[in-house]
């Protein structure tokens, strides 16, 4: 296992790795992207299950899984 961690690490701390981060951060910070940013959490967060096992999906105890 340890060798796996190791090659994410080394994964996460490549420069290209880096490149990309930089590119995702610079596109998330423009305002279009951000509402459609904003858009696609607000449909994945209220997804749910359907109204018949989850009550609709919508949360009120700060949207993290309820189990």
């Amino acid at each position: 296992m340890a060798n796996f961690t190791q090659r994410v690490s080394e994964m996460l701390h490549s420069p290209k790795t880096q490149e990309m981060i930089n590119k995702v951060k610079s596109q998330a910070t423009k305002p279009e992207n951000k509402a459609k940013i904003t858009s696609f959490t607000d449909k994945f967060r209220n997804r749910g299950g359907g109204s018949s096992t989850h009550g609709g999906g919508s949360s009120t105890h700060g949207g993290g899984p309820s189990y």
